[in-house]
């Protein structure tokens, strides 16, 4: 499948830690098989080097329900252990 054209719609960028970054990118392109279609660009930099990742919207899709669900365990797990190290405290911050 050869690209001809793609342009970018919109573009997010999160800093991880020192030189990584996490950008992603909603773009349109125009393939010889397909008519125009839309998909998403996660692109990694760490020191430097880029690493491009293109997803369809349900790869996409897919990964953001991994990482809320990951997330969400995570906070799971960190509440009951500052439940069970401060018992009377009435909230708990997380990172």
């Amino acid at each position: 499948m050869k690209r001809e054209e793609n342009r970018v719609l919109k573009r997010f960028s999160v800093k991880i830690k020192d030189r990584v970054f996490v950008d992603l990118f909603l773009k349109e392109g125009i393939f010889e098989r397909t008519n125009r279609a839309t998909y998403i660009t996660l692109g990694i930099y760490k020191d430097g080097v880029k690493i491009p990742i293109n997803m369809n919207k349900g790869m996409a899709s897919q990964l953001s329900l991994l990482l809320s669900q990951l997330v969400a365990e995570g906070n799971n797990v960190d509440y009951e252990k500052l439940r069970k190290k401060y018992p009377d405290q009435e909230s708990y911050h997380f990172y």
